[in-house]
């Protein structure tokens, strides 16, 4: 399985990038600028753990159907059950700590195997950048936009 590590910081502080994680309001696609509101779906909350649906209509439509699990204290990690463009069982894990400076520090492991020609693209993509598309344009955006969100508070 195609395997990308990498580090984030962010001044948010850890308990509020845990919340972000493992919200499951409508709120979610508001926190997530690339989950598309259309092909959000939830089927099922507990107190560590949740089934959804997410995905994004651009560049292309790509979803997945996950199960969250939070049960590990400061770990989220979602793995896929079904989906259109990556097999059974890849996932996404984030481990958040926090750092010195009152923010978090942020280790996500993205382990993606593409299915079809869309999906193999897709995660050739992000291999190929070493996770720096994912980094950018999901995590860093969503924690810049809370950030902006709280300075505006």
């Amino acid at each position: 399985m195609p395997r990308v590590a990498f580090d984030l910081h962010t001044v948010l502080p850890a308990e509020r990038i845990l919340a972000m994680l493992t919200d499951f309001s409508e709120r979610r696609p508001a926190l997530w600028p690339t989950l598309a509101p259309e092909l959000y779906e939830v089927y099922d909350v507990s107190a560590t753990s949740a089934d959804v649906k997410e995905g994004s209509l651009k560049p292309i439509l790509i979803w997945e159907r996950d199960h969250y699990d939070w049960s590990i204290p400061g770990r989220v990690r979602w793995t896929v059950r079904e989906s259109n463009y990556c097999t059974c069982g890849s996932f996404v894990e984030a481990t958040i700590r926090h750092a010195a400076d009152g923010g978090a520090s942020v280790h996500v492991e993205w382990n993606r195997t593409g299915v079809g020609l869309k999906g193999k693209a897709l995660i050739a993509l992000v291999v190929l950048s070493r996770g720096a598309i994912i980094r950018r344009k999901v995590f860093k955006a969503a924690f810049d936009r809370a950030v902006q969100k709280i300075s505006r508070q």
